[in-house]
């Protein structure tokens, strides 16, 4: 197999995948206005968050042991997995409570944030202390490497906004600066442990102040509250927005609820069930199958040629009941309704056309065929489709007995076509059937036959 053809097919496949959806889309299989699902499906989303986070701070774990192999660092590394055991499994309790339980939810949802961000701090610490304090020689990689677990503070914060839910962020800004603050003198500069014990507080405070190092802590506090405030407006933002979607849902559901009410009263009055009569059905198979052998002759493609013939049976098959499965949701529901209402408006216009060639067939079998109604039906019946049903529609209605006429032969029958109702057709389609007259003869013939 070609790299390339590898390539395409491995694409294809990750395209079809659901997985990423599945175990990451905060949106997938939930009711967006039912705030219960919204967190219970946020909770499962953070937690899958949770479990690679774990990972991922486990493979940093491991290798900044393998780069300062003692003892103490593989104690520390060990220890960290009962411990992110014991927070998965509580995770995992609260939100297999189910989206009823809102306590449990939202305590899902505190143990989560708070964990993301105690967990990033350990990672800090252990990083800091074991790259910085123990870096004698000075070397600049391990000072780099000494300040990376700093960043995890702000891809916890990033998770935690997740939720949108702005009190749980309040809540969680005042713990992440007052924590910030108390690791920037303690273990990102321990200043206080370098200062004079016997030195009065207001000394103590002023060689604080006049350090270097008091720059570089204000500077990580000031961005932090910066990230921490753009996350609060982003929240605002995408709350605000989720508000305006519930109550767009809102007002969607209730049309879609008085159309489906509406839609089934208009079926029942306008288009009432009717039972027909074998000789009906038998006729409009009849008439199926003269209007494929037309549009056939006039060379339509096939698709054209079904989606007519489904056309023509509509006037039969014209169930248009509404089940009233309770199992259905207002979405699935409104989408039968709409495709029942559809299927509706081209019944509609089936039972129109067939009204029309009715119409033409008494005027013409009257002697009241006048140029005034030539014109009109002529222009109601302009597209090929309406043409081809109907004059095959016609050539059945005169082969056949109706309650105010007898049954015509096929001599006859031509005869009236070619003197009274050719005006009524475009000269290609009336081209076609007249020269092909003695095909739609033998089809009506055998059809009438097997009756």
């Amino acid at each position: 197999m070609k790299f390339s053809e590898l390539k395409n097919k491995l694409t294809k496949k990750i395209k079809k995948s659901t997985l990423f959806q599945d175990k990451f889309g905060f949106e997938n299989g939930i009711d967006i206005t039912d705030d219960k699902q919204v967190i219970y499906r946020k909770n499962v989303v953070i937690k899958n968050i949770v479990f690679i986070s774990n990972i991922m701070y486990t493979i940093i774990f491991m290798l900044a042991t393998i780069l300062e192999n003692t003892s103490s660092n593989w104690l520390l590394t060990i220890l960290l997995f009962p411990i992110t055991f014991i927070i998965n499994k509580m995770l995992s309790r609260l939100i297999n409570r189910g989206s009823d339980d809102t306590l449990s939810q939202t305590m899902a949802m505190y143990v989560a944030s708070f964990y993301m961000f105690l967990s990033a701090v350990l990672v800090y610490l252990k990083l800091k202390v074991q790259f910085d304090y123990n870096n004698s020689s000075g070397d600049s990689t391990k000072l780099f490497l000494s300040e990376c677990g700093y960043i995890l503070i702000y891809y916890s914060l990033l998770i935690c906004a997740f939720y949108q839910d702005k009190k749980m962020l309040k809540n969680i800004f005042v713990w992440v600066i007052l924590l910030v603050f108390i690791l920037s003198f303690v273990v990102t500069y321990p200043i206080v442990q370098k200062t004079n014990k016997d030195a009065s507080v207001l000394v103590t405070l002023k060689d604080l102040f006049n350090s270097s190092q008091i720059v570089d802590i204000s500077i990580r506090i000031l961005l932090i509250a910066l990230y921490m405030l753009a996350l609060y407006i982003y929240v605002s933002m995408t709350n605000y927005m989720q508000e305006e979607r519930k109550l767009e849902q809102a007002k969607r559901r209730k049309v879609q609820e008085d159309y489906t009410k509406s839609i089934t009263k208009v079926f029942d009055i306008t288009i009432p069930k009717y039972e027909f009569s074998p000789e009906e059905i038998h006729e409009n198979e009849i008439l199926c199958k003269m209007v494929s052998k037309l549009s056939s002759l006039l060379s339509l493609k096939v698709d054209e040629i079904n989606n007519m013939v489904e056309f023509t049976k509509l006037i039969i098959d014209n169930n248009l009941e509404n089940e009233n499965n309770n199992k259905l949701s207002e979405d699935e529901m409104f989408n039968l309704v709409r495709s029942k209402t559809d299927k509706g408006l081209l019944l509609i216009e089936r039972k129109e056309l067939r009204h029309k060639g009715e119409e033409i067939l008494r005027y013409v079998l009257d002697g009241a065929s006048e140029d005034k109604f030539i014109k009109e039906m002529r222009d109601e019946i302009k597209d090929t489709k309406s043409q081809i049903i109907l004059i095959c529609e016609i050539y059945i209605s005169m082969r056949s007995i109706r309650t105010y006429k007898k049954a015509y032969n096929h001599k006859i029958t031509m005869g009236y076509m070619e003197k009274s109702f050719k005006v009524y057709f475009d000269s290609l389609v009336y081209d076609r059937f007249y020269r092909f007259d003695t095909d739609f003869e033998e089809i009506f013939d055998e059809k009438n036959e097997e009756l």
